[in-house]
This record gives C-alpha cells, sequence and structure tokens, in this order.
C-alpha cells in the first residue's frame, strides 16, 4: 500500500465533522487513490480500514446480515449534528437538513443506479419498504402474489395479512436447501406466474442461506403478465453493486444499518418512475401535498431524527472512498474461505449454495453432531464470536456474514471454533 493510501486511512477518523470538511475528505479520496488491486494483496490496508470501526478488542464479529457497526467517522458526524440538533431544536436550524435529505436522494438514486432522485423515498428500514409496497397496491379478490419461500417476513408474512384482508393469493416458490442452480429458481417462479399474477415479490440474496437470485431473468417472466416485481435488497446494498434499471425491477428497498455500515432506523426505496402513480402514500400528516414530485410522496412519515439523514449520507460516501467493487470483492472472499474450509469438516453440513454465481457473502451451516443453540452458545461463550442463528426449519443452522471490517484471521478463527465442537 502506498504511503498516501495509509496516511489518507489514518486522516479518516480524525476528520473534522463540518460539511466542508466531509467534502474535503471525500476529495482527497480520489487525488489519494485510495483502491487497491484486489481484495487480498493488500492487508495492511485491510487492517487499516478495520481500525477504523469502534468494535471491541476480542470480539469476532460476523453478523452483517444482521446489524454492521457504523465507521467511526460516520458515528462521529452523527453524534455531532445530534448534538446540534438538542442544543438548537428551533425550525430555523433544522431548516438545514431540507436540502440534505435531497443531497442523499440524489446520491442514492446514484448507488442503485435509478434514472433519477424522483425514484427515491427515504424510509426507515428494508420492511418498512416492503410494507410500503405491499400496503400500497389496490387489488381485486382473487389477484395472485408470488413469493420465494425465503422471503423475510416483511416480504412475506407481510403479503399474507394484505391477503386475508382482500382476498389475495399468496404462492410460495420453493427453494432447496442449497440451492440446486439458477435454472431451478427461474422454473420455480415460472411454474407459479398465471395471468392473474399481479405482484412478484422476492430477495436479491437470501438472509436465510445467502441465495443470489437471478432477479433480471425472473422479472422478465413477470413483465409478460404485466406484474409489479419487488425486490428486497437487505442483503446486497452496500456489499454488492446494484443496478435496478439492470435488474429490470419496478421496485427495490434496503436499509442502512446492514452492509452500507450506516446508522439505525434509515432506509431506501426505488420505485420506477412509470409505477409510481399506483402506489398510495402509507401516512398523509404534515407536510404531506398531492403534487410532492415523484417517490416524495411516499416519505413524509412525521418528525424524523434528521441526523440520521447525514450519518447515512456519511455511509454512503465512506463506501465511495473505498469503492463497492473492492467492497463486494473483499466480503465475497472472505465467505469463500469460510465455505471452503468449513466444508472441508466433516461434522459440517453446508446449507448455502458454493457456487458463485448462486452466493452472496452469507453462509449457512449446521454441525450434524452438535445441537445449534449449543454450537451457538459455546461459539460465543468460549471463542466470542458473533453469528446468528436459526433454531428449526429447512435452513436450521448457524449464519455467518463477513464484511470489510473483518479478515481472513477472523474466518479461520471461526473455522477453528467449529472443529472443536466436532
Amino acid at each position: 500500500m502506498t504511503h498516501r493510501r495509509r496516511d489518507f486511512l489514518r486522516q479518516v477518523s480524525g476528520v473534522a465533522l463540518g460539511s466542508a470538511s466531509w467534502s474535503t475528505l471525500s476529495g482527497t479520496a480520489h487525488t489519494v487513490g485510495l483502491a487497491v488491486a484486489s481484495p487480498r494483496e493488500d492487508e495492511e490496508y485491510w487492517q487499516l480500514l478495520r481500525q477504523q470501526f469502534p468494535l471491541e478488542d476480542g470480539l469476532t464479529y460476523l453478523n452483517a446480515a444482521n446489524i454492521c457497526p457504523a465507521s467511526r467517522p460516520v458515528l462521529d458526524r452523527q453524534v455531532a449534528y445530534i448534538a446540534d440538533f438538542h442544543k438548537n431544536p428551533s425550525f430555523q436550524n433544522r431548516e438545514k437538513y431540507k436540502p440534505m435529505y435531497e443531497r442523499l436522494r440524489g446520491k442514492l438514486a446514484s448507488v442503485l443506479h435509478a434514472s433519477s432522485a424522483d425514484e427515491i423515498a427515504i424510509t426507515r428500514n428494508t420492511s418498512e419498504g416492503n410494507n410500503l409496497i405491499v400496503n400500497g397496491l389496490d387489488f381485486a379478490p382473487g389477484d395472485e402474489i408470488v413469493i420465494s419461500d425465503h422471503n423475510h417476513q416483511s416480504n412475506s408474512v407481510a403479503w399474507e395479512m394484505r391477503a386475508k384482508r382482500d382476498s389475495l393469493v399468496v404462492k410460495r416458490a420453493p427453494v432447496s436447501v442449497p440451492a440446486e442452480s439458477r435454472e431451478a429458481l427461474i422454473a420455480g417462479f415460472e411454474r407459479l406466474i398465471t395471468p392473474r399474477t399481479k405482484v412478484v415479490a422476492l430477495t436479491h440474496v437470501t438472509a436465510t442461506t445467502g441465495v443470489l437470485f437471478p432477479v433480471r431473468e425472473i422479472a422478465e417472466l413477470a413483465r409478460r403478465q404485466n406484474a409489479w416485481v419487488h425486490v428486497d435488497g437487505a442483503q446486497t446494498f452496500g456489499v454488492l453493486a446494484v443496478d435496478v434499471q439492470a435488474l429490470g425491477c419496478d421496485s427495490y428497498s434496503a436499509s442502512s444499518h446492514k452492509w452500507m455500515m450506516g446508522p439505525l432506523e434509515a432506509g431506501v426505496l426505488y420505485v420506477h418512475s412509470r409505477r409510481l402513480a399506483e402506489l398510495w402514500p402509507p401516512i398523509v400528516t404534515a407536510g404531506w401535498a398531492d403534487d410532492l414530485k415523484g417517490a416524495r410522496r411516499l416519505d413524509v412519515v412525521g418528525q424524523r431524527e434528521d441526523p440520521r439523514v447525514v450519518a447515512f449520507e456519511a455511509a454512503i460516501d465512506f463506501m465511495h472512498v473505498i469503492g463497492i467493487d473492492k467492497v463486494e470483492a473483499r466480503s465475497l472472499a472472505l465467505a469463500a474461505r469460510a465455505k471452503r474450509l468449513l466444508a472441508d469438516l466433516p461434522a459440517v453440513r453446508m446449507k448455502s449454495p458454493v457456487s458463485p454465481e448462486l452466493s452472496g457473502p452469507v453462509v449457512k451451516f449446521s454441525l450434524r453432531n452438535r445441537p445449534t443453540k449449543e454450537a451457538y452458545d459455546t461459539l460465543w461463550q468460549k471463542h466470542r464470536i458473533a453469528l446468528a442463528i436459526t433454531a428449526a426449519g429447512e435452513a436450521e443452522g448457524l449464519r455467518c456474514s463477513p464484511h470489510i471490517y473483518n479478515s481472513f484471521d477472523d474466518i479461520d478463527r471461526l473455522v477453528a471454533g467449529v472443529r472443536e465442537l466436532g
């Protein structure tokens, strides 16, 4: 790693918190040429980057699919604006957030490759975005909703609740564990889509076993019936390069607090411009108007903690400093190592697909001779390894989801701990 990149990373955590200082920081990244040639070529770079996160010493945190720590620059910026907010909560002081919302909206449109910032609503999380679609569309009795049986509850149970209310039909496309092939995933949806299908709601990468769905091909099937295609992007936003136009979806939801490493209670909902008029706003309150442009009609929900918007923008800036291509390569490399080493252990049953074309950076596995809860507790109590657990069902097991603040040593530590469990 060059001295300039090293010096830049050391500069990041000490940056002043004013907007001018943050702009200077972002600009410096391009001058420094921060990008590295490969995710494994420069471990010193990744070790320095790890220092930008306030994770406890001795903690091996492998649960990005649930919540990520925010970087120090993001946290410091949020804390500074929270203090400013409460020191002076006047209308005059809060006026500065209006352009900040629009700047964030523009950056989100760029990250997702939306055609316009008008297609972006700023939400509180993926669940809110999913439910905005579930409850915002009009249906007639007998209309069909096709979902994956690995969807998050906010994109599955929420549809079942809507179906009860309006006499809809929910169909579930099965997913084998581990997933067999892209063709099998596509065929699972193709069998269920009919002229009565009004929505196809799927997940870009599942939190259950880390399956990367062939969204574009499934969206093409749905479009033949003019069905709305909604994608839950909780496990891809901030870790994989996302192009909503290339995916061919009508809407896409995501959160800041997962792979984007931003604040809690901040999220995004993309809605294609041709579909916006079909969605009813979830809340109508002060500040709402029927002539609000584009997706802005969907994100007027009353008073928010405005500093979260600043922190969300800071998280996007921090991601750009590193480069989404480097983030994707590094996270996938860490996950691939975990899969390879865990699969070599006789006691492990791998539940995530190994093929790169089917894989996101989420790794699910179970132990043949140990109860899942016992393994989960032992890894935490003995080794301070933080994972996620699925207690029952076909996807029962432990979930490892590494991110850029992790190292290959973290993966090796997990594998060693699992090996001890036998």
